[in-house]
């Protein structure tokens, strides 16, 4: 019997891994193993299939117990590493996937992601850096109360952050603007020696991966054109485009229409909701286990709740063997 608890029903959301071919490039990086014990605590008997989670959203028929598997990002970590042991259990799952990669560009959110793991020994020795150079710039100072604020709501929505990663991304997210961003850290990348295009590299999953997902019964799912950290404060117009595209591709490369998607950082506003169902999509993921602002938990069915795998992981390593 599974010794995973909920009061509601919610996707379990997991993004990097890592083994021989695939460095970790993440502290919240997880290995085949940490991927197979998580999906016996949570109990193989909860884990719904896409078809039948959205038949039994659709149909209010969701229980508190059940739960889906997603996976955000299209990284072939996730395709090298679990596809082997969804099979093994004869699992399907919600792929979230941006379309920009597909395309032939960079999207440098994951590429510096990946950079910061690969070069340096500690996450923090590179928040270092980073600040160093921030401070050379002269950017703007960080206002504290806003910062106290972004922290302590992302520290209950997130728990799994430290200090340190938190500070980086209010000030990647809230104070830089994204040239400034981008400046910044292709040039710590020089100074480090990194190639671009060797770091980027097999990064991602290709279309191949997504229309074999497709065919084997998986929903490939909307994430956005090129994953903004703060999407909801795009305008309309450019929300819609970045869904537009996001769409477009999906429905090309599988065949069929998206009706699902995830929020990219957890960022969407109403304009947001209105573009998706314009789209027709039947369900989306936040990226926490925590309700809307003014909102219940999974307060409309493109505000389904998802649990961290890093959560997961902690609960599993405590429980008494």
């Amino acid at each position: 019997m599974s010794k995973y608890a909920s009061n509601f029903p919610h996707g379990i959301m997991f993004h990097h891994f890592h083994e021989e071919t695939h460095p970790p490039c993440n502290q919240g990086s997880i290995s085949a193993k940490d991927f197979e014990e998580i999906l016996q605590y949570i109990g193989i008997e909860n884990i719904l299939a896409p078809d039948e989670w959205i038949f039994n959203l659709e149909h209010h028929k969701l229980k508190e117990k059940h739960v889906c598997l997603t996976f955000d990002d299209a990284l072939s970590c996730q395709y090298d590493i679990c596809v082997p042991v969804l099979e093994k259990y004869n699992l399907k799952c919600f792929w979230f996937v941006y379309s920009s990669v597909f395309e032939g560009e960079l999207v440098k959110l994951e590429f510096y992601n990946y950079f910061r793991s690969k070069y340096f020994d500690h996450i923090d020795d590179f928040y270092e850096l980073f600040s160093r150079k921030y401070e050379k710039y002269q950017f703007q100072e960080i206002n504290k109360d806003k910062f106290e604020d972004y922290l302590h709501k992302r520290k209950r929505a997130f728990p799994f952050y430290s200090f340190n990663d938190l500070k980086f991304r209010f000030v990647r997210d809230e104070v830089l603007q994204k040239e400034d961003y981008d400046k910044l850290m292709d040039e710590i990348i020089e100074e480090k020696g990194g190639d671009i295009t060797q770091l980027s590299a097999n990064l991602w999953m290709t279309n191949s991966h997504l229309r074999e997902l497709s065919d084997k019964g998986h929903l490939i799912g909307l994430h956005s054109y090129d994953h903004p950290t703060t999407l909801s404060r795009l305008s309309y117009d450019e929300q819609f485009d970045q869904y537009k595209r996001n769409y477009v591709h999906i429905t090309r490369v599988c065949n069929k229409k998206a009706v699902v998607m995830s929020h990219p950082c957890n960022s969407y506003n109403n304009d947001t909701l209105e573009i998706l169902r314009q789209f027709d999509i039947l369900c989306g993921f936040r990226s926490n286990m925590t309700a809307p602002k003014g909102k219940k938990i999974n307060a409309s069915a493109l505000e389904i709740a998802r649990e961290d795998h890093s959560n997961i992981l902690k609960k599993l390593q405590t429980v008494p063997t």
